[in-house]
Order: structure tokens, then C-alpha cells, then sequence
């Protein structure tokens, strides 16, 4: 499991910031709303939401994640919490954002239930999934594969966040509208890329310790580095998706 404490997420978080930014500006935040940033990593969303005017509480199992994210923002809650126990009273926030974070949940219908709950009325809440499509998430692909390998980890099929019909049926009554955005990741090489990634990224840095004991990291680096192709500097463009999902209106 990756331990998110680890490493420095933050270099990653600064290139995640562009989907952010979109993505707070497709929520429409009006100043005074209340909004919740679910898994807020080192505060991209809740920075972005701030800035528009809103009442921002960010929620993060990383103890040190949170801290960044305090320091970043300046102003609101910060609270550990998980996204299928959210500590806060049903229908407290107009939004709930969460940045390729409740997408790593391994209880999905649990953090969908919760979200839902959180939500008020004619509240929405926005989720961004990876594209499993292009180099980046080939490589990822590679890497994660391997290492579940060499940790003899039982497999386990994660909840497909890249398909509509089953984030439709996650979250029942909703009403659930999708947009597709990309983002591009740049380094002077893919070696370059790689380095940083496997000694600075909390996954990075899992894959490197599992398979370098396992004695095949060379072998499966090698493989991933080859998705990217040798044309230098690096220019990869990666494929996300955006959920936008209405609740169902309750009856009083």
C-alpha cells in the first residue's frame, strides 16, 4: 500500500494543479458556499476554491499532506479523515471536489454513499478519474502490475472510474455528467522522469522498494521507460475525466 507520508508528493501536486484549476472553474463556486476537498493531497483544489470565494474544508489521511496543504491555503479546515467515514453532519457542503484521490478508495460504493451524504440538496460534487489510455498510464500500468507480482498480493479489480455506465450505477439515483480534459507531463527525458518519480513519488518509491528486493526492477523499469519513447525533452499528454454528480432531491 503507498504510503502517502513518503517522499515529496508535493513536485507531482504542482503538475496536477492545471486539472485544478479547471476543475474548480467547472464547479461554478459562488463566495460563501461551503466546499470540500476530499483527499486534498497538498491543497490544490481547496487553494483554487478559496481564491473563489469559498468557505473551504479539506480532508486528507496524510498527516503530512495536510500540514503542506495548511501552510499552502491559508485559511479553512484541515482535517485527517478517510472518504468513506467523512466526520461532518449530512447535506454541510454545496460542493465536494476531489482531485484522483476518492478514485484510490478500495470501498468506492462506501466513499460514493458518503459524498452523497455530505452534499446538500442541490449541491454537486466533482470527481477527476485517469484515462486508462497513452504512455503515462501504460507505464504506471507496468510498474503497478510487477509489483503486485513480487508482493504476491492477491488481485484485486479496482472500480472502473474511467467507465460512465458504472460511476452511474456507484452512485444510484444521481444524476452523473462526464467531460474529458487532458493534462500534460514534461522532463528534460523520460530517464529524467523516471528518476524523479522513483525517488520523490510515493508510488515511485513503493514500486523501487518491492521489485528492487524482488531482484527485477532493472528488467520492469526498463519496460515502462520504453512506453515514452527516446524523443527528448519528454512531452506526455495524459487523459482525465471529469464527473460532475447532482443527488438525487430528497423528499422533505
Amino acid at each position: 500500500m503507498v504510503d502517502w507520508d513518503r517522499g515529496a508528493y508535493e513536485e507531482t501536486a504542482t503538475e496536477l494543479a492545471p486539472a485544478a484549476e479547471h476543475v474548480v472553474r467547472q464547479a461554478q463556486i459562488e463566495p460563501g458556499q461551503d466546499v470540500l476537498d476530499l483527499g486534498t493531497g497538498t491543497g490544490n483544489a481547496a487553494l483554487f476554491a478559496a481564491r473563489a470565494g469559498a468557505n473551504v474544508t479539506a480532508v486528507d489521511p496524510s498527516e503530512r499532506l495536510l500540514e503542506v496543504a495548511r501552510e499552502r491555503v491559508g485559511q479553512g479546515e484541515f482535517i485527517k479523515a478517510q472518504a468513506e467515514d467523512l466526520p461532518f453532519d449530512a447535506e454541510s457542503f454545496d460542493r465536494v471536489l476531489s482531485l484522483f484521490a476518492v478514485i484510490f478508495s478500495e470501498q468506492p460504493e462506501q466513499a460514493a454513499q458518503e459524498i452523497q451524504r455530505v452534499l446538500r440538496p442541490d449541491g454537486r460534487a466533482l470527481i477527476t478519474a485517469w484515462e486508462p489510455v497513452g504512455a503515462m498510464s501504460e507505464a504506471l500500468g507496468i510498474l503497478g502490475k510487477a509489483t503486485s507480482d513480487a508482493a504476491r498480493t492477491q488481485h484485486r479489480e479496482r472500480f472502473p472510474w474511467h467507465d460512465l455506465g458504472a460511476v452511474r450505477d456507484l452512485f444510484g439515483g444521481a444524476t452523473v455528467e462526464v467531460e474529458r480534459a487532458t493534462l500534460r507531463f514534461e522532463a528534460p527525458s523520460a530517464e529524467a522522469y523516471m528518476q524523479r518519480f522513483e525517488t520523490r513519488h510515493p508510488a515511485g518509491i513503493l514500486f523501487n522498494d518491492v521489485l528492487t528486493r524482488a531482484g527485477s526492477y532493472g528488467d520492469v523499469r526498463a519496460r515502462a521507460l520504453a512506453t515514452f519513447g527516446d524523443e527528448e525533452p519528454l512531452s506526455v499528454v495524459s487523459t482525465y475525466l471529469v464527473f460532475t454528480v447532482s443527488p438525487k432531491r430528497r423528499l422533505s
